[in-house]
């Protein structure tokens, strides 16, 4: 739990970039970290604090995760993000730093509860939600056509080395991520948020996304 000492209005603000596959929202972060360094603390979803980062082996990279059970993942999803957030956020918050995040619980109801469940896991998501020790501040929606995302997403898996693994989502059918789009609609209807259009030249994207972040750290 995050020190009572420390309200919403004085602490630094904590906020998240999420997208669909092939977004570019992981390289946005890494031109975000360039830029500002060690004035903001950034972390990724699933992973973060280094008992995440092995879950996060375990549900991306394992060979079995891609047939698990939906309440599987979602659980296991839930188990690194609970641990990343008392072991890598709040301390990094309690230290004065804004925390950006690559990916938190707007992709588990995206990927999970909507993409992968139907809505049926709504329930079990929302009370994990509320046993979050603290929740985004914002949500930046990098959003990319699903067919123009899932392209870019495997033209970058064709140029990784041979034998390294990927995220086995990548490999859905184009009708999977256009679902994953739908969930995130839906989810952020619900918290506070902003939309880039990532469709564009990249450059036009990092501009408004660094612009948007500055604004508010």
């Amino acid at each position: 739990m995050i020190s009572p000492f420390i309200s919403k209005k004085k602490r630094p603000p904590f906020i998240v970039i999420e997208g669909g596959e092939g977004s570019g929202k992981s390289s946005l972060l890494i031109v975000l970290k360039d830029e500002l360094g060690d004035a903001i603390f950034t972390t990724r979803e699933p992973g973060g604090s280094p008992y995440a980062e092995a879950i996060r082996e375990a549900t991306l990279k394992n060979p079995l995760a891609k047939d698990a059970p939906v309440e599987t993942t979602l659980c296991l999803m839930f188990a690194a993000r609970f641990d990343n957030t008392k072991n890598a956020i709040i301390p990094a918050i309690e230290t004065g730093k804004p925390v950006i995040a690559d990916r938190y619980d707007a992709s588990s109801y995206a990927y999970n509860v909507w993409a992968q469940s139907g809505d049926s896991l709504a329930k079990i998501f929302w009370d994990l939600r509320e046993r979050l020790a603290i929740k985004p501040d914002l949500y930046i929606f990098v959003d990319v056509d699903s067919k123009e995302g899932v392209r870019r997403a495997h033209s970058r898996n064709q140029s990784l080395l041979q034998g390294k693994q990927y995220d086995h989502f990548d490999n859905r059918e184009i009708k999977f991520h256009e679902k994953v789009r739908q969930g995130y609609l839906k989810f952020f209807a619900k918290v506070p948020h902003i939309v880039i259009d990532a469709n564009r030249p990249l450059e036009e994207v990092k501009k408004d996304f660094i612009a948007e972040i500055r604004k508010r750290i």
